[in-house]
């Protein structure tokens, strides 16, 4: 009789089997086997976050996801938001699934904690307990099926992303927070429709993507003590959105409607300033004229089914572009009366911009969170153009070169500098992909390309581009396989270097007669070859196109100098380009700072040109120049106080604005505190610059720590002014009230403020945050607040989980903007070795991060 040897996993382990039972032994080792892999596949993809390998496993199996989700929001802050989801959604084959859930309680009180444990499931008409693995949800294979399956849970909201305040709360889920508050498969290229219900506060609005299609009382406000009953809301179902659009927002808000041509948007704002809130009628302009834009140039009308925007007090961001349910900063949309023509652009650009994301990342998406620039150049680049008609009197290419080359230039010369596509492995670092080069970088190279295409192909491309990918997904390799079918030319390989390589080219140029000789050098020896050309009239890069740091020999560099303090340069776009590239140099080391100023003193003397003005302004209060700030302080005084100077300044009411803010903040001297003492103090008298309520604030920070023994007084006196404002926002009262003691001199009382936020739920309002962290940081204080530098880097990864996308950056910022010492420089420098290759260390992108905040401390070395 023969015998045959089966060798089992189990080392040294064998089975003598006769032929006969092979039939019976071998399916049930292979279910074994294949079990044994199901579980290995599952531990491989349930990892912390979404990994990309999890992401691309899902979307090749699930499809047709509609979430139905309802919240019980309570009037009480500190109470839990009970949920449900119900998750319909097909598989193409039968296999397990996860699900992504990581909920947060931390902001609920002690009687309501919630703690990780089952969750009671119904899959398919089976009642199970799912448990919280990992800040996953596995569903086992056994409960699911091949086509269309359902899952109904019941949860606590996760308290994350809720934004949570006694008489507000509003979603902000963007890159990877919709796991913190529900559970879903939280990835940008698994589309799916929503339905919602809320169960809100009979006083209080709720905002969505979808319209109210039903409302209805449930609870008098007899039957619930203390409070005014309760309503239940429905809304429509959306069209296909990814997980990190879906928003709603509740409270007590005003709404004001407005419809133009069979089109109706509301604006839901908490403003209680008649000045500020007469504004909507230019807000309402603004979205209308951007929408009709975008219909026009891209073929298609608005893809969702309404637009209405809330204006929320204290908002993280500018905007952010839940289709539907458009969320602005009140700072960014409500301006005060002495708003300069900057601040009144930037509106506008906003607003286009926020518009430009219902065709261009709400209605077309990035796959993967790495391409997210795409999106933001989308926006920003139709943003200029949007707006240019609404500013006739704005040189509007001028402006593009102002608006996105300095940002640019300012991170993309620091070590941290990044490319526009970067590297993503998992979604919980997508946020760390955020800067200023995809929102900066991004249109300038946007607008390259469109100048080697040429306008009618490129708007071509766009439209063709959106009707391919209409609510899915496309990356910019997509894009650029439409345009380079269309163009015939290839431009893979210069979107290659323009894309996805760091940095930007150093080009040194020197005269030869009448030639301009150049060489191009990659800062970072990567071997990127931009190849990119300087125009030459006069000054080098008179056409304002190349983007590069440009460095003129000696002669040629002299020859700039005189002809920028003579006013001999006479185009605008030439000077505005030259003036940029000298402050390069400056930074760079190539050009002494003292040189510098005294080309920006003589370009003011005579600047016409608003853009110019503002720009040169602005580098007179960079960082930069901190240890010239005697010089930075007599050049701004003398713009704006001295009678010698007025005569000047008082044609322009933008320019004495601007100035004002400059010398605000470059103020040291005593005689400079006692004149802005006076400004405050009399503010009615003060006839040169009309200051508003924040200007108003911001000045009582500042004279706080000129004053310390006038503080209190400080405090007090602009809380009356504000208290007794019947336009001032009860926000902003609550927001003087938190960042103020922040200026004090005690340092007990200045550690106590910089312990507390330690904590993270005392950062909730992120700007008030970062205001108060910046203050405790003062630049008049360096030898006080050093030793926060070392625990604020120290929860850095904290603050990157915790908190919203821009927040690390903002957080760095405020820490280290204040400090230049060399001291300073040290703890940075031993934070960043700590973390550098071992078990501590630093995602690259967050390292970036804190190379990029703290360049001013390691210039020139």
């Amino acid at each position: 009789m023969k015998f045959y040897r089966l060798y089992t996993v189990m080392p040294k382990l064998s089975l003598l089997i006769m032929p006969r039972f092979l039939p019976m032994i071998v399916p049930i080792l292979l279910i074994l086997f294949l079990f044994s892999c199901e579980g290995g596949r599952v531990q491989r993809l349930a990892v912390s976050g979404v990994s990309e390998e999890l992401a691309v496993s899902r979307k090749e199996n699930i499809r047709d996801i509609v979430y139905s989700l309802k919240f019980a929001i309570p009037f009480e802050r500190d109470s839990a938001i009970m949920a449900n989801v119900v998750i319909d959604f097909s598989l193409d084959k039968r296999d397990f699934v996860v699900l992504d859930f990581k909920p947060s309680y931390e902001l609920l009180g002690d009687s309501q904690k919630v703690h990780d444990g089952h969750l009671a499931a119904i899959v398919n008409g089976a009642k199970i307990s799912l448990g919280i693995q990992n800040e996953h949800i596995i569903i086992p294979k056994k409960y699911l099926k091949k086509g269309a399956n359902s899952l109904s849970l019941n949860f606590v909201a996760g308290e994350q992303s809720l934004n949570r305040r006694q008489d507000l709360l509003y979603t902000l889920l963007v890159p990877d927070r919709a796991r913190t508050l529900f559970p879903c498969f939280d990835q940008p290229n698994l589309k799916a429709k929503f339905n919602l219900s809320l169960d809100i506060p009979a006083s209080w609005m709720a905002l969505a993507n979808g319209k109210v299609i039903d409302e209805s009382i449930i609870v008098n406000k007899e039957e619930v003590k203390n409070v005014e009953g309760v309503k239940s809301l429905k809304f429509s179902q959306t069209e296909p959105i990814s997980t990190y659009l879906f928003s709603f927002v509740v409270g007590d808000f005003e709404i004001i409607t407005e419809s133009r041509e069979g089109r109706e948007i509301s604006i839901y704002h908490k403003e209680s300033d008649p000045a500020k809130v007469a504004q909507s009628k230019e807000i309402f302009d603004l979205i209308y004229s951007s929408l009709e834009w975008l219909e026009e140039f891209t073929a298609i009308d608005y893809p969702f089914t309404k637009y209405d925007i809330a204006i929320v007090p204290g908002f993280q961001y500018g905007g952010m572009e839940h289709m539907g349910a458009t969320l602005y900063s009140d700072r960014r949309m409500f301006l005060e009366e002495s708003a300069t023509i900057t601040e009144q652009l930037g509106r506008a650009k906003l607003i286009a911009h926020e518009t430009s994301h219902m065709w261009f990342g709400d209605y077309v998406t990035m796959p993967w969170f790495n391409d997210v620039w795409i999106k933001e150049v989308f926006a920003n680049w139709f943003a200029s153009a949007i707006v240019s008609p609404l500013f006739p009197g704005i040189d509007h290419k001028l402006n593009f070169i102002n608006t996105y080359f300095p940002v640019s230039y300012a991170q993309d010369r620091t070590l941290g500098a990044t490319a526009l596509q970067q590297e993503l492995d998992n979604l919980k670092n997508a946020g760390l992909v955020y800067n200023n080069i995809i929102y900066n970088k991004a249109p300038i190279v946007m607008e390259k390309l469109v100048s080697k295409i040429g306008e009618s192909l490129f708007k071509d491309g766009i439209r063709l581009y959106l009707k391919r990918y209409a609510y899915s997904n496309a990356s910019w390799d997509n894009l650029i396989e439409i345009l380079d079918s269309l163009s015939g030319q290839n431009l893979t390989e210069w979107s290659n270097v323009w894309v996805k390589k760091r940095g930007r080219p150093i080009i040194d140029v020197r005269l030869e007669g009448d030639s301009l000789l150049l060489n191009e050098r990659d800062p970072f020896r990567e071997g990127a070859e931009w190849a990119e050309g300087v125009a030459f009239n006069g000054v080098p890069n008179f056409d304002g196109t190349s983007y590069a740091l440009i460095v003129p020999d000696s002669v040629l560099l002299d020859r700039i100098i005189f002809k920028l303090k003579q006013g001999e340069v006479t185009n605008d776009v030439a000077r505005l380009s030259s003036i940029i590239n000298l402050y390069e140099l400056c930074d760079a080391g190539y050009l002494k700072a003292e040189v510098f100023l005294s080309v920006i003193e003589s370009v003011l003397e005579r600047e016409s040109n608003i853009l110019i003005y503002s720009r040169a302004l602005n580098y007179l209060s960079s960082s930069l120049f901190r240890a010239n700030y005697g010089q930075t302080e007599r050049i701004l005084r003398d713009i704006f106080i001295s009678s010698a100077k007025k005569s000047i300044i008082n044609q322009d009411r933008s320019k004495r604005a601007m100035a004002f803010k400059a010398y605000l903040n470059v103020a040291t001297s005593s005689d400079a505190a006692n004149e802005l003492y006076e400004i405050w103090e009399h503010p009615q008298e003060f006839k040169e610059v009309s200051l508003g309520e924040r200007d108003l604030m911001r000045l009582s920070y500042e004279l706080a720590v000129f004053f310390p023994e006038k503080a209190d007084y400080i405090k007090e006196k602009q809380l009356q002014r504000m208290g007794s404002n019947s336009g001032s926002s009860s926000g902003r009262v609550k927001e003087f009230s938190f960042v103020f003691p922040a200026v004090y001199s005690q340092i007990e009382v200045r550690d106590s403020v910089f312990n507390s936020l330690l904590l993270s739920s005392n950062r909730g309002v992120e700007p008030w945050a970062a205001a108060a962290l910046g203050y405790l940081n003062h630049r008049t204080r360096e030898d006080q607040s050093r030793h926060y530098i070392a625990p604020a880097l120290g929860i850095i990864e904290e603050i990157q989980a915790t908190g919203d996308i821009f927040f690390p950056a903002n957080w760095l910022s405020a820490l280290l903007s204040g400090h230049s010492s060399a001291a300073a420089r040290k703890i940075v420098e031993g934070f960043l070795d700590s973390k550098f290759n071992n078990s501590r260390s630093l995602n690259p992108m967050l390292r970036s991060k804190v190379l990029q905040a703290s360049h001013h401390l390691f210039r020139g070395e």
